[in-house]
């Protein structure tokens, strides 16, 4: 079943040349480069990623409309690779990033280099070969776990390695905004849908439902998140890459329209796997993601509206597991 508002559909009056999607390759990405490869007036596409364990070809199937897809493998942390991939372009998307909180515990000098040293060479690079439009892809997590339903003029009071990492490409990119650059920043809530990394929570309950294991959840299983659907995602960035714009600099938060907690996650995943396989609590240092709330109503004055619907995103994933639950049964 689908929800009866008009999906948030880009407008196709702003033509580009080329389009450049950083970490396309990448759950979002590829969700991305889908749509801009159905858009006509985007001449050229072209996904600049690392290729790191986070990426999967597998991810492409989706249709393209036969319109030429270079992938070109390079570290948006080398000049002269973001140079080669941003030639000719006359827009950015930069999904490209470290992301795993946990993995931030770890290794912080990674997420900072990755995240920061990445997002401020893009900058650069944009700025010198004259790209009309920057759009940054942030997150939630900039916020801590602040109370109530926060706006985007809110402080951002980061939590982790990861979420200081993305509030500080968030300062290069503001800087950016102010030298001429014309930049949108988008602050997204945790996404949910097919062909996301098993690392991720998600992913790793239904993993484990297929194993016939314990579900794994943190402290009390009771904090609620917002998620999102990949696809909501997607068709907002396209719309935002189209938006005309009198500012240099656009500042969005992106909600999602269900909030649950992760008790109500796994009873979900229990009626999809037929049977409950047990609880058990958690605590692990950096494993969870600050909850807060976002007020999104500057994105809902565009005319966004979430389209998706969690439990579709949910099945959507447990069938992709599903289909390969024989290396995951050996892999246990």
């Amino acid at each position: 079943m689908r929800r009866d508002a008009k999906p948030f559909a880009p407008e196709q009056n702003t033509s580009f040349r080329k389009v450049v999607v950083t970490g396309g390759l990448g759950f979002v990405g590829a969700r991305v480069a889908s749509r801009l490869a159905s858009m006509e007036n985007v001449e050229e596409l072209v996904i600049f990623d690392r290729v790191t364990y986070a990426a999967d070809f597998r991810r492409l199937g989706y249709p393209f409309s036969g319109k030429s897809l270079p992938i070109l493998r390079g570290d948006i942390r080398s000049v002269s690779d973001v140079s080669r991939a941003l030639e000719g372009s006359d827009a950015v998307i930069h999904l490209a990033a470290e992301t795993h909180v946990p993995r931030s515990i770890v290794n912080p000098e990674l997420f900072f280099d990755v995240n920061v040293v990445g997002t401020e060479t893009l900058l650069n690079a944009a700025r010198d070969l004259g790209v009309k439009k920057f759009i940054h892809v942030s997150t939630h997590q900039v916020y801590g776990s602040g109370r109530g339903a926060l706006k985007e003029t809110a402080p951002l009071r980061p939590e982790t390695p990861y979420a200081t990492s993305k509030a500080m490409a968030e300062e290069a990119v503001i800087q950016a905004a102010q030298t001429g650059l014309n930049a949108t920043i988008l602050r997204p809530v945790t996404t949910v849908g097919a062909g996301q990394h098993s690392e991720k929570r998600i992913p790793r309950l239904v993993i484990e439902a297929l194993r016939r294991q314990r579900l794994s959840l943190e402290a009390d299983g009771r904090t609620e998140r917002s998620y999102l659907p990949v696809g909501d995602l997607s068709a907002a960035i396209c719309q935002l890459l189209c938006l005309p714009s009198s500012e240099n600099l656009s500042v969005y938060n992106l909600g999602g329209e269900e909030r649950l907690s992760d008790l109500r996650v796994a009873k979900r995943i229990y009626d999809l796997a037929g049977a409950r396989t047990g609880l058990r609590f958690v605590k692990e240092q950096g494993s969870g993601e600050p909850a807060a709330c976002l007020n999104d109503k500057a994105i809902r004055a565009l005319g966004y509206r979430q389209n998706g619907f969690f439990d579709e995103e949910l099945r959507a994933l447990y069938g992709a597991y599903l289909s390969r639950a024989d290396r995951l049964l050996q892999a246990s």
